[in-house]
């Protein structure tokens, strides 16, 4: 039994390595049906990923387990390294390079007739996005960017740093695991396909928000677990600091700062760090005359991509046809403010509960944002949003126009192959926990 297993867990993890090497002969978007193949493959590599990390526990040596887990993590990073980077990396050079030559990007959008110099010499200048709106990154990203500017121009150097942050979240996420088991949870973070393609794949710096904010959990356990009251005020500033600089990085963990009052109770008084560290770095763009939030506000009153909730309101009770998202907005805030009153008493599974109702609610939804939950979910063993992970990659079709037809709109079929395994998942996991609670409280 155990040889067969054994057996099982090496195919599967080489069939997830082959199929995401694989993902470096699709990545030419601009050839027709080349996303339909990546989007297949990366399917195939999901469906291998499983099979590995359910089989994982086979390898009973803590020894072996450690260097198979590192092994595979660095191995799939470099595989996906040669892949072409997604069309947010242009923007964060650009934002770098006009910064080098003096300008403000809170000021001057990429179209701006002030920076003609600098378009002359930025070759891909046609490939950034929304080349109308001004930064709308925190500082803390802006100044990334400005130094990553001033080093080189090199895909490379950026993945190389981006994935080094994810491999260091991983780090983390073993300390915050802990326990016999903890490289087998952490595999589902580790392994998994979307978070190896976002960062050392497409090159999203999200991995740069996600390691302070896994951080600052790793703080807030530390701060409940200590027994001295010395010890639990540096670790409550830890964690404030830790997420002060995740939120200059991207504003998500703010919508995480109810459960983090819940967490520190008295101690909640170091918060103020995690404001001021943003607030700080933006007096460097001129805050407050320059007012550098304003572009993200009117980019987040507009853009609409691939939602999974609000779709169905607006073709049921509540018509929206000219997209607007202000509104959608608010009520997100609402929500994930309610959801975190609700679990005061239990600020571990508020966080996760928090932040997946954002997700659930956002107007749009990239697949990398969905990485943002996914070392919570290894923690709090939400397996569901990692069936999520997987079927996302259905995201990419929209890249194909020219064969399906999507002008930037999701079609019920797609909506299908995202949402549904996720909902199959999500209720056989409720099933499940339900009947293990069921066995606990029974009597012997």
């Amino acid at each position: 039994m155990r040889r067969g297993q054994l057996a099982r867990f090496s195919i599967a993890l080489a069939a997830e390595i082959a199929c995401a090497a694989a993902w470096n002969f699709f990545d030419d978007w601009t050839l027709e049906a080349m996303p339909v193949k990546f989007v297949a493959t990366a399917m195939l590599c999901g469906i291998a990923y499983f099979c590995a990390v359910t089989e994982f526990r086979v390898i009973s040596s803590p020894r072996v387990q450690a260097i198979v887990f590192w092994l595979v993590v660095v191995v799939l990073r470099v595989v996906a390294l040669p892949l072409a980077p997604g069309d947010d990396f242009w923007r964060y050079q650009w934002e770098g390079k006009i910064q080098r030559a003096g300008f403000n990007p809170y000021v001057n959008a990429p179209d701006d007739p002030a920076l003609d110099g600098v378009r002359q010499e930025f070759p891909d200048w046609q490939k950034i996005n929304h080349r109308d709106f001004r930064a709308i990154y925190p500082p803390g990203a802006e100044l990334l960017f400005r130094a990553l500017s001033g080093i080189s121009d090199h895909p490379l150097l950026y993945k190389l740093l981006f994935a080094g942050a994810d491999v260091a979240t991983i780090g983390v996420l073993l300390l915050l695991l802990g326990g016999e088991s903890r490289y087998a949870q952490a595999a589902w973070y580790a392994w998994n396909p979307l978070v190896v393609y976002s960062f050392a794949g497409a090159a999203h710096f999200d991995s740069l928000m996600i390691l302070p904010m896994t951080a600052g959990i790793l703080f807030l356990m530390r701060t409940e677990n200590a027994t001295e009251s010395k010890q639990k005020w540096l670790f409550a500033l830890a964690a404030s600091a830790a997420f002060g600089i995740a939120i200059s990085m991207k504003l998500v963990p703010i919508l995480l700062l109810l459960t983090c009052v819940f967490a520190l109770r008295l101690r909640a008084v170091t918060l103020a760090i995690s404001a001021g560290i943003p607030w700080l770095l933006s007096l460097l763009y001129g805050y407050p005359k320059v007012p550098i939030w304003e572009s993200l506000g009117r980019f987040a009153h507009v853009t609409r991509l691939n939602d999974l909730f609000w779709w169905l309101i607006e073709e049921t009770v509540w018509p929206n046809p000219h997209q607007k998202n202000y509104h959608y907005n608010v009520i997100l805030i609402i929500c994930v403010a309610l959801i975190s009153l609700l679990f005061w008493r239990n600020w571990k599974r508020g966080m996760i509960w928090a932040l997946g109702t954002a997700l659930i609610l956002s107007p749009v939804l990239h697949p990398w944002y969905c990485t943002w939950i996914l070392p919570l979910a290894a923690w709090r063993r939400a397996i569901p949003w990692y069936v999520f992970s997987i079927t996302l990659f259905a995201y990419f079709l929209f890249w194909n126009e020219r064969l399906f037809a999507l002008p930037w709109h999701s079609e019920p079929w797609m909506r299908a192959i995202i949402i549904i395994p996720t909902l199959a998942a999500a209720g056989w996991f409720g099933l499940t926990q339900r009947t293990q609670r069921q066995e606990t409280l029974r009597p012997l």
